[in-house]
């Protein structure tokens, strides 16, 4: 598709409206016999767009009442002409963001009670994701409120994993092909998690979340290394949240509940990504169903907070598969259920195997997410936080789930961008919150330039 913009500068945003209805689309390429043409006059957007001959148009009055009025008629004309040539209508409207509920907070603040009205007529955002948004501002404030100024959240980043689940994206590394890395990862990890609590002496993290990978991947010996070192750095009197996100139910083992309790972990992910056996095997999960419940029922012993993960729109899923699952998932009474929408990217191997993402049904994957939402609201379970991604499957979203006063912090903190996160390890990215701006600083990418660089950050 050829993108041509007259009087506007606003390609980024009409880009990522197309890629909403054409997930796999070029939008520099004209070999695909589509053209996009958005002209922005002083009162009007007017949008052409040509479909291999066919023709399609779009006209919408800049509304000067809205902080970004000239940008949302050029993507409303782009987004109408692409609904005429597909019949296809996101629910998100003209939110192009990661944050909708950023955005949220955002037209609440600028338009009091109207602000849904707004979100509906304006960005044409469905109601029922304008009710997502809603629920999760109510259900986040406890977190908020908890928060004060310079408070701060520490992450660890382990990312080694396994094995490489075929959907996956992450820099993570199998622990089989990468085993001579994870010695000299753990000594530059533990340098750094020194230098970061050095720099932060005065301050106490409220939330700790060791993330990957799958950080129990790790023997015991390395993974109660690296808490142990945590423990001796930082003051964790006042930490009321400690994550760590065990993930793959084959690495939970007796041990390492047993390391995690001693060092004061509350909180744990245990991920089956769905409960049906043939889904798995194709996804590249190595575990079992039963290896799944085998290990919640360890973890639930210790007394953690435990949250589970499933994907909605994984090959060879279906919308009654995945509901019997979640039914199975509630009945455990785990604290937070996540359900994430598949993420297509080209690094993963579904992204490489067009034949796995063609099959899977956009329809059938929004289904899944309605009927999760429904059921879980049911059981008392409620939003709490939610992104977007490009290239998910039907334009969904992710959404964490959780009873309330168990809302994940961290989550919230991380996600919405209003807390300081320092962060420790490779890719791991620390944001420095103040005064509404932000500053970021990354670990390099891969573990083993992370070890060469002795933890040095890219700012």
């Amino acid at each position: 598709m050829i993108i041509n913009l007259i009087n506007n500068n606003f390609k980024f945003d009409i880009s990522n409206t197309a890629i909403l209805f054409y997930p796999r689309i070029s939008v520099i390429d004209d070999s695909d016999g589509k053209e996009l043409t958005v002209i922005l006059n002083e009162n009007n957007a007017f949008a052409k767009y040509i479909d291999n001959g066919d023709v399609f148009e779009s006209v919408s009055e800049v509304d000067n009442s809205l902080y970004d009025g000239a940008r949302c008629a050029c993507v409303r004309v782009a987004y109408d002409v692409f609904n005429k040539a597909t019949g296809l209508r996101p629910p998100w409207g003209l939110l192009i963001g990661v944050r909708p509920v950023n955005f949220y907070l955002k037209m609440q603040a600028i338009h009091g009670d109207n602000c849904e009205s707004v979100l509906e007529k304006s960005y044409l955002v469905a109601p029922e994701k304008i009710n997502i948004c809603r629920k999760a501002v109510e259900m986040r404030k406890s977190a908020v409120n908890k928060l004060y100024e310079d408070s701060y959240s520490l992450y660890i980043s382990i990312p080694f994993c396994p094995t490489r689940c075929k959907y996956c994206s992450f820099v993570s590394y199998s622990t089989e092909k990468e085993k001579k890395y994870i010695e000299p990862y753990i000594e530059t990890l533990c340098n750094e998690i020194s230098k970061t609590a050095e720099e932060a002496i005065h301050k106490k993290p409220l939330t700790v979340y060791i993330g990957g990978g799958t950080p129990t991947c790790i023997d015991d010996i390395s993974f109660e290394k690296i808490l142990q070192q945590i423990e001796m750095c930082f003051d964790l009197s006042e930490c009321f949240e400690y994550t760590v996100e065990a993930g793959r139910p084959e690495t939970i083992s007796e041990s390492k509940l047993c390391i995690m309790k001693k060092y004061g972990v509350n909180r744990i992910s245990v991920n089956p990504q769905t409960l049906s056996a043939d889904v798995l095997s194709a996804a590249g999960r190595k575990h079992t169903v039963e290896d799944f419940f085998k290990a919640y029922d360890s973890a639930k012993k210790y007394g953690f907070d435990i949250n589970v993960d499933l994907i909605a729109g994984l090959p060879l899923e279906t919308v009654d598969s995945f509901k019997e699952g979640l039914k199975k998932i509630i009945e455990l009474d785990p604290a937070n259920i996540t359900v994430h929408t598949l993420y297509i990217k080209r690094a993963a191997d579904y992204g490489l195997d067009s034949s796995l993402y063609s099959n899977t049904d956009p329809i059938a994957v929004t289904q899944m997410v309605s009927d999760a939402c429904s059921i879980l609201e049911k059981r008392d379970y409620y939003p709490y936080y939610l992104y977007r991604q490009k290239n998910t499957v039907g334009n969904n979203e992710n959404i964490g789930f959780s009873k309330k006063g168990k809302e994940c912090a961290y989550n919230i903190y991380m996600m919405d961008d209003i807390q300081t996160v320092l962060a420790c390890g490779a890719n791991a990215m620390t944001k420095i919150v103040k005064n509404g701006s932000i500053d970021r600083s990354c670990g390099t990418k891969f573990a083993y330039n992370y070890i060469k660089n002795n933890g040095e950050k890219n700012k």
